[in-house]
């Protein structure tokens, strides 16, 4: 698998929800072959969005997320963030956390975007 074949994997799954009303890609960068990073900003039919930022490598025939950040916002407010970023040494499944709101931090394995988006259509149905 490649780069571009993984970013197109992403939109594929992203078309699936009706749930969202559209799709702003801030960047695409494919490095070479095996290397890019997606950026991008998905947005609900309740105004609300899921920003999406991966760093990912294809090389091994699957994607490695070496960086990533999915931050669901609502009314202004962060609802929940996964990432892995190295500064929760204490949490079981470190470096990958989940944020809950602006205080709380949970263990978490790295989701994938259907498990994310999943999540976010639990609260779309509140």
């Amino acid at each position: 698998m490649n780069v571009a074949d993984y970013f197109e994997s992403i939109e594929r799954s992203l078309e699936q929800y009706a749930s969202i009303a559209s799709v702003e890609v801030i960047e695409v960068l494919e490095s070479d072959d095996f290397n890019g990073i997606l950026r991008c900003r998905v947005h609900f039919w309740d105004d609300s969005f899921l920003s999406i930022h991966e760093t990912v490598n294809t090389e091994l025939g699957y994607p490695v997320r070496i960086v990533y950040s999915y931050s669901y916002i609502r009314n202004d407010q962060c609802v929940f963030r996964y990432d892995k970023a190295p500064h929760h040494p204490d949490v079981i499944t470190f470096p990958h956390h989940k944020h809950i709101g602006e205080e709380k931090i949970a263990p978490t394995d790295q989701p994938s975007i259907n498990q994310v988006l999943g999540e976010i259509e639990k609260y779309l149905g509140e």
